[in-house]
């Protein structure tokens, strides 16, 4: 196989010796400096050999990474453990053979390749005790076993590799949802590579015996891998992945495949890099990942060559913003304890930079958002042999940061931002993603396209009256995960409550909205929810896409709206509903009868007030009833009462049931000739505020607000 002879003849070209024994220990040398001093030799070393070769004809790895580089990194893997580095050519085999079944170049295929060989390469640097553990990890093991990808990451950094090559690795280890582990933002697609990357390390990793767990059969993993497409892997590469290994043959996985290959040849270039001092480096990265927030490495220049992932967390900048730029006071701006801005002659990485030694110092700096934050900082300039200044490291403790540790504070980030039943996106995680979107839109000129997607299972009050609660709850579960199947890695799947789901669909035009809605309803019509036949469900849509002056709540109605309408209208549909198909509806139309709106009470009453008692009248109302002034002029006024939520759905108090109040003052057009004292005409409208489908709650209400006018305003008899 092509893919086959091309990982071996990357691992060949790399000369990994075979270790003398089953592993090599792992040594620390106690002067951190001049291990950090060789990741910026090993910048500056892979950044001039990188440059050194043309163009990729000349050599299949230019521009991914150096040659010499890769093979001192599988060397000192292979030295450290045979069980990873045989698991890394067998997850390169899967990724580029799923790859290439997908059509990929042979210039993206090798950069694949190279992920895959590296993705592991972290585990150099996790102490004995963990990596080669007799049995299963215990959670804090566990928390220090998962630093391996921050290791890893770093080092790739240093090694300046194809920034692609970095993006599959750090892609590959998020989840397929973009809102699953709150890694990624609402609209940002994961790299096909990464998702690739991600399935092909799972299958063979489930297909591999494991010291706490044997080997499964591969129509076990492939179950495994398919109950969580949509939400951990995209359920479309595990299907490509099957059918790439049903079309290669049962030979395709063999965990002693070539057992021996990677030790091959015994010889390493002179001038590689030394694998010694690569273990080394490792370890000391194991360290600063797990006992610091974050660090950055600028060379002699003041450039960056190194901005870890804890970094990125702590400043709010990705390594994409840093690389290769010079630090300055403006990238950086530091205060005191107080809050007292420091002069840039003060700043840590000044002081060291004039007395040449090391400092550290209790900072606050500001974030990208404009907010402060307490950090301990440790400035540790970095020399040669001769005593000449080659970089400098600032490594931050976050002073700041909540008490739970990383995996913790993640899992709680995960649980507060999902739905407990079915593991998508809550309410609340959805109001965040919607807000955020409606804000960066409002940045772009033009904004660029935004979609959102109501759902409703049909009836879904029978499933449970006639099949069960448990049975609901399986249709439920069942239902978001085939929206999470059906939709990409860029968009949004949540839960609104009971049996309504939303999808937010960035950079998606109204009628890609349309076909993206009537897939996922074909696919829930034709879908079994649960594991009996029956029942059967279907589901209605309704459909809204931002407008220039839209709001969250404005977004949503609109949405909700056409979601009734299709419920309205027979179920099992999709409806539009635009703010042009609103004032359309507006516009009066003589050759219709006028239909009675149910959701707009309209009145009036006579009052015994002056006009100047009105005004007197209408502010004890609005304290009395907590009212909202909207407008107010001679002859009228508009007012809220209530408070309506981010979505503007009513609640069950009268204080959560929002509706607008259109008042008008009038003098009466006919008068008794006994009557003396001042009377006037008030007038009313009253609408409902958001969300709410049953006029027999609002009217309920507006009998509320009605009686509550006429006591406020003495009313008489009402208005003939």
């Amino acid at each position: 196989m092509s893919t086959v002879r091309s990982v071996d003849e990357t691992m060949k070209a790399a000369s990994v010796p075979e270790p003398t024994q089953a592993h090599a220990p792992s040594t620390r040398p106690t002067d951190s400096s001049r291990i950090l001093l060789a990741l910026v030799d090993l910048a500056k070393r892979s950044s001039v050999a990188r440059d050194s070769i043309e163009d990729f004809d000349s050599h299949p790895l230019a521009g991914i990474i150096d040659p010499g580089v890769l093979r001192a990194l599988l060397a000192a893997l292979a030295n450290r453990d045979q069980r990873t580095i045989r698991h890394a050519r067998r997850v390169a085999r899967l990724a580029t053979g799923v790859a290439a079944a997908l059509g990929w170049d042979e210039r993206p295929l090798k950069t694949l390749e190279v992920a895959s060989l590296l993705h592991d390469i972290g585990k150099i640097g996790v102490p004995d005790s963990i990596l080669f553990k007799p049995g299963q990890l215990t959670a804090d093991e566990s928390e220090l076993m998962a630093l391996h990808h921050s290791i890893g990451t770093d080092i790739l950094q240093a090694c300046k590799v194809d920034p692609q090559v970095y993006e599959f690795i750090v892609q590959s280890n998020q989840y397929y949802s973009s809102t699953s582990d709150g890694c990624r933002r609402l609209g940002s697609e994961a790299h096909q590579g990464a998702r690739i990357l991600c399935v092909a390390d799972a299958y063979d990793s489930l297909r591999t015996d494991q010291v706490y767990r044997e080997a499964k059969p591969h129509a076990e993993v492939m179950k495994l891998l398919n109950e969580a497409s949509g939400s951990q892997f995209d359920g479309s590469i595990v299907a490509a992945m099957e059918r790439w290994i049903d079309q290669e043959g049962p030979g395709t996985f063999d965990p002693d495949l070539d057992g021996d290959s990677a030790s091959r040849s015994n010889r390493v270039d002179p001038g590689s890099i030394n694998t010694d001092q690569l273990q080394h480096i490792f370890s000391h990265l194991h360290i600063l990942e797990s006992l610091y927030d974050g660090f950055y490495i600028l060379d002699a220049d003041l450039k960056f060559v190194l901005w870890n992932l804890g970094a990125e967390r702590l400043f709010g900048r990705s390594q994409q913003e840093v690389l290769g730029l010079p630090m300055s006071s403006k990238f950086l701006e530091y205060a005191d304890r107080l809050g007292n801005e420091l002069p840039e002659a003060e700043y840590p990485l000044q002081q060291v930079l004039a007395h040449g030694r090391p400092i550290s110092a209790g900072l606050r700096y500001k974030k990208s958002d404009g907010n402060w934050r307490d950090v301990e900082i440790q400035s540790i300039p970095l020399y040669d042999n001769d005593g000449q200044l080659q970089g400098v490291a600032e490594i931050y403790r976050d002073l700041s940061r909540t008490s739970f540790r990383p995996n913790e504070y993640r899992e709680l980030k995960m649980a507060a931002s999902r739905d407990p039943l079915t593991k998508v996106a809550n309410r609340g995680e959805l109001e965040t993603q919607l807000a955020l979107k409606l804000t960066e839109a409002a940045q772009e000129d033009p904004p660029s396209p935004f979609s959102v997607i109501f759902m409703d299972i049909d009836f879904f009050k029978k499933v449970n009256d006639n099949y069960g609660h448990q049975t609901g709850d399986e249709v439920l579960i069942s239902a978001a995960r085939l929206l999470q199947q059906e939709c990409y890695s860029g968009e949004l799947v949540a839960r609104y409550g009971g049996e309504e789901f939303v999808v937010l669909c960035p950079e998606t035009d109204l009628d890609g909205t349309v076909r993206r809605a009537e897939r996922l309803r074909l696919a829930i019509a034709g879908a079994t929810l649960c594991n009996q036949p029956e029942p059967k469900v279907t589901a209605s849509f309704g459909i809204s896409t931002m407008e220039r002056g839209d709001s969250v709540e404005s977004l949503c109605r609109r949405a909700d709206k056409a979601l009734y309408r299709a419920k309205e209208t027979g179920r099992n549909r999709v409806c539009t509903l635009t703010n042009a198909d609103i004032e359309n509806e507006r516009k009066p139309n003589d050759s219709k009868k006028v239909k009675v709106d149910p959701f707009l009470v309209e009145g009036a009453f006579n009052a015994h007030l002056g006009a100047d008692m009105i005004v007197y009248k209408l502010g004890g109302f609005l304290n009395g009833e907590s009212a909202k002034l909207g407008e107010i002029n001679q002859t009228g006024a508009v007012i809220q009462l209530g408070k309506a939520t981010m979505f503007g759905g009513w609640g069950r108090q009268s204080q959560k049931q929002p509706v607008e109040v259109v008042l008008r003052f009038d003098r009466p057009t006919k008068k008794p000739m006994h009557e003396t004292s001042p009377e006037t005409v008030v007038r009313f409208q009253i609408r409902p505020v958001g969300r709410i489908r049953d006029s027999k709650v609002f009217q309920g209400r507006a009998k509320q607000v009605i009686k509550s006018l006429r006591a406020y305003f003495a009313a008489a008899d009402p208005v003939e």
